[in-house]
């Protein structure tokens, strides 16, 4: 993560079409102050995702074919959630998106269920870290 640049700062500095893209993955940890980000996961419209690899030479990501990422891989999208059960589409996932600074973010509860379904390591370490976040803020409103 580069300390020096807020993550809405690195998100807007991809220049995306409003109403194209949301942002989900831990960008939304990072932007939350539970975690930072190494990366900014993206769920686009089909034709950003054409835009990105033809326009703008972002290429397949080597592990998940169904991915594209930017030259330096800060950035990566995707044209759904396809590992999950409810394979959520932008069209679909936008609605339900909260917008911090006019940047449309996925919830956290759409998180959690993503980070369930992946059952990596590094997916349960960020539940954990989520339902922390939350106990905290639960805590503290009272």
């Amino acid at each position: 993560m580069n300390n020096d640049i807020s993550i809405i700062s690195r998100i807007r500095k991809l220049d995306l079409p409003e109403g194209q893209y949301m942002v989900t993955g831990s960008a939304i940890l990072e932007l939350l102050g539970i975690r930072p980000a190494q990366d900014i996961d993206l769920l686009v419209s089909p034709e950003l995702f054409k835009e990105l690899q033809e326009k703008r030479g972002w290429h397949i990501h080597p592990k998940y074919p169904t991915s594209i990422d930017n030259d330096d891989q800060t950035a990566g999208a995707k044209q759904s959630l396809d590992f999950m059960r409810q394979n959520y589409t932008l069209k679909e996932a936008l609605p339900l998106a909260y917008l911090h600074d006019g940047i449309p973010f996925g919830s956290l509860e759409l998180l959690v269920d993503a980070k369930t379904q992946l059952g990596r390591e590094k997916d349960l370490k960020d539940i954990k870290l989520i339902q922390e976040y939350l106990a905290k803020k639960v805590q503290n409103s009272y």
